[in-house]
């Protein structure tokens, strides 16, 4: 009877195994998830002549404009991040 148990066992364990196996190649699932939630996945190339050049003082001055916040506006370290566009 015990012997009998434990070939169960070991037969029940093997099958468990077996069918717990993944033969899907490591990252894959990683990589198709990132593919299919990136919506255009050459918007980095397509979009290259957008950026506009400039120093940073101008930059700075666009991007004031952009927010709504002048330099003045600001105290110590207080951020020109713009409320509602945080996702948390």
């Amino acid at each position: 009877m015990k012997v009998l148990k434990l070939n169960l066992v070991t037969l029940m364990t093997l099958v468990g195994m077996v069918g717990c196996a993944n033969y899907e190649p490591l990252g894959e699932h990683v990589a198709k998830l990132r593919a299919e939630q990136t919506y255009n996945q050459n918007a980095s190339y397509e979009n290259l002549g957008v950026v506009p050049t400039g120093s940073g003082e101008r930059m700075e001055g666009a991007y004031q404009a952009y927010t709504g916040k002048n330099s003045d506006d600001l105290q110590g370290t207080d951020s020109q991040f713009i409320e509602g566009f945080s996702t948390e």
